[in-house]
């Protein structure tokens, strides 16, 4: 799939989700609450009981597509196993785990560092989890809504509409001149290939600038006066809902205090 259909099927299932309809600011509070607690963890079992529970509402509640799900897991997954890895072998403290003799010094590997980096590698998956509940469930438009309600800077939040919905336009339009440049062999050798990414993106600076100038001409003709106006029309947060989200989060803050000598090796 590529990054603009995967960002197109992204904003569809936040409109058409099963959890669509629901009130945006208990996804919201459920989302950032366990969120912070998957990352104050210090086993892995809360950050795992976090995943599960994430996943499950997403696949078996907002019926979101599973391929949809794993594909936004497998580049930030890629990212963090490097991170990981990098830092079970260059950090630590301690007595060593092992140690491989070099020319110039000795390489320790340290129980500590392995088990910060297993320990690391959890808390972001559970928190990526945690972020990708809220993306898949809730739009855009109901998330500016939250931020005006907790007094956000009006300028912040219509900067942030206006950066999300282009996007998607930079990304096709982007992806449109790529095909256009291969089509016309622009793509035989590393030369063609680096003058071609600098004609590219030239020519993308100034399509965005001239997207720019279009889109204000357009709004100010839809009358404009410095503030986008959405219709504020959600649901209300069910208190049942409330409660039973305050009381997963004192589970897991059970859970959190319960392992904090639980290591992994």
């Amino acid at each position: 799939m590529s990054h603009s259909d995967l960002y197109a099927e992204v904003d569809r299932s936040a409109y058409t989700n099963a959890l669509a309809k629901c009130s945006p600011i208990t996804k919201t509070f459920f989302a950032l609450s366990v969120l912070v607690l998957s990352v104050s963890a210090q086993s892995i079992i809360v950050p795992i009981i976090v995943f599960i529970i994430c996943t499950v509402l997403l696949l078996g509640l907002a019926k979101v597509k599973a391929h949809l799900y794993l594909d936004l897991f497998v580049y930030p997954t890629f990212m963090v196993i490097l991170s990981c890895i990098f830092i079970a072998l260059f950090f630590g403290f301690g007595e060593p785990l092992i140690e491989i003799p070099l020319p110039w010094t000795t390489w320790s590997i340290f129980k500590s560092g392995i088990s910060m980096s297993v320990n690391t590698f959890f808390r972001v998956e559970g928190a990526l989890s945690c972020l990708f509940f809220l993306v898949l469930t809730t739009s855009i438009t109901d998330l500016s809504l939250i931020l005006r309600r907790v007094h956000v800077p009006k300028v912040l939040v219509e900067m942030s509409l206006l950066i999300y919905r282009y996007i998607f336009v930079l990304l096709e339009v982007s992806e449109k001149m790529m095909t256009a440049q291969k089509l016309r062999l622009g793509g035989g050798g590393w030369m063609k290939r680096i003058r071609g990414l600098a004609l590219l993106a030239s020519n993308l600076f100034i399509r965005t600038l001239e997207q720019g100038e279009r889109t204000f001409v357009a709004m100010s003709a839809r009358g404009y006066d410095g503030t986008i106006h959405v219709l504020e029309d959600f649901p209300k947060p069910r208190k049942a809902v409330l409660a039973a989200i305050v009381l997963f989060d004192v589970f897991l803050v059970v859970a959190i205090f319960l392992t904090l000598n639980i290591g992994v090796i």
